[in-house]
């Protein structure tokens, strides 16, 4: 598939839609975790893997989707994928009481996810001009605090009216939505990722060993970074309730904080790599500030301290993934190949939300306390910063090995 020269704007969007409510989905949990933990006596464990499960069915279906997206087409597989979520949606409601009925549930909503987290950023990005490409990488980046902020502000409503259940139904109305929206693309624009390449086209060239190394870093680092940053947003309620005395409402104003500046930092981001600065060097600067926070998160607490500390979390959390998903892109030769990219990245993604969410939550039940969960992670986005430096090095040897045939060319 050629590169396009004019960006189609619907495609983009619908692309963006579908992974904002892919994080819908996903962290409407969070929000009104500390009322089923209260009405329904989950252990922690078990609550943790309400968010783990998804990453389940990511770890095994990342790839192959990529996979199908590059072969089949984005919509197609959204097709298929809509309707999964939905009854996932529905299975969680028919029996919250039961864990096993709502970790059913969830499971089902977490291989929908799987699909859309590959399909959605790939169909933004393949139907993106390359001038727009960038901030385009950097608006998909805001997916997980976009979905988050729909969720924390419908939460309180759904909590004051019908109940956590107005989350899950909002999220069945969405997906009704989405397939409508998804069949008239699919009728009336092109195929492909959207479009499919001519039967006569070349296959795309292996990648090389460069390329592979590359993107196996960036999904190791994915992996730590985003089993750091799922322990803290599922667990930051029930943290605030539990710990620092706040109603569930406060709780859920105070989790806004990092969520909002994600977003935020997500388009920054994306705007300053359209101006010509590295993604990796912003991805290592802001590993390494994420470090130094957990490491002083028994040091910071509450008060004005803790404030900063949420503040600075959530500018850094805003670039770190906007950096991850662009080198993703940015390390392969044509868009046709970003599918593949985005599905090796989300592997390592969904290894993370497999761990992140769990650990923490046997860090604090084993210990009793938050402190272990702290220093835990202290070590793990430490490791972040290690595997991050790496493709300080690597990257440079890969961009130098693509632009060598189109010197050759110009020569």
């Amino acid at each position: 598939m050629s590169e396009p020269q004019r960006t189609q704007p619907a495609l983009v969007v619908l692309g963006l839609a579908l992974v904002v409510y892919a994080a819908f989905s996903q962290f409407k949990l969070p929000v009104v975790l500390p009322v089923l933990l209260d009405t329904y006596s989950y252990g922690r464990v078990l609550a943790g893997g309400f968010m783990s499960i998804f990453a389940v069915f990511g770890i095994l279906l990342s790839v192959p989707i990529g996979r199908l997206v590059a072969r089949r087409g984005a919509l197609r597989l959204v097709m298929a994928a809509l309707p999964v979520m939905g009854l996932g949606t529905a299975v969680c409601l028919l029996a919250p009481e039961s864990g096993t009925v709502m970790l059913i549930g969830r499971g089902l909503e977490g291989a929908a996810f799987a699909t859309l987290a590959v399909a959605g950023p790939a169909l933004a990005t393949a139907n993106a001009a390359p001038q727009h490409r960038a901030l385009v990488i950097g608006l998909i980046a805001a997916w997980v605090p976009s979905g988050q902020l729909l969720a924390t502000l419908i939460g309180p409503l759904a909590l004051n009216t019908t109940g956590w259940q107005g989350l899950w139904w909002v999220c069945l109305l969405l997906a009704a939505a989405l397939v409508g929206w998804t069949f008239i693309m699919l009728r009336s624009g092109p195929r492909g990722t959207t479009r499919r390449a001519d039967t006569g086209a070349a296959p795309a060239p292996a990648w090389t060993r460069a390329q592979w190394l590359s993107l196996l870093l960036v999904g190791c680092t994915f992996m730590l970074w985003t089993g750091q940053y799922l322990a803290y947003m599922t667990w930051l309620p029930a943290y605030l309730v539990e710990v620092q005395g706040l109603a569930v409402d406060s709780a859920l104003y105070g989790y806004l904080v990092p969520v909002v500046l994600v977003g935020v930092f997500n388009v920054t981001t994306g705007i300053l790599m359209q101006r010509g600065r590295k993604p990796q060097h912003l991805l290592f600067g802001a590993v390494v500030i994420q470090a130094g926070i957990w490491w002083l998160l028994p040091v910071t607490g509450s008060g004005w301290s803790g404030l900063a500390s949420l503040v600075v979390y959530g500018v850094t959390s805003g670039i770190a993934p906007t950096c991850l998903f662009a080198l993703s892109a940015h390390l392969v030769a044509n868009p046709n190949e970003t599918a593949r990219a985005f599905g090796v990245a989300m592997t390592g993604r969904n290894l993370g939300v497999l761990g992140g969410p769990l650990l923490l939550a046997l860090a604090v039940e084993l210990s009793g306390g938050w402190l272990a969960g702290s220093l835990l992670f202290a070590g793990v986005t430490t490791l972040a910063v290690v595997v991050s430096a790496l493709l300080l090095f690597i990257v440079p040897r890969v961009e130098a090995h693509m632009l060598r045939p189109a010197l050759s060319a110009a020569g």
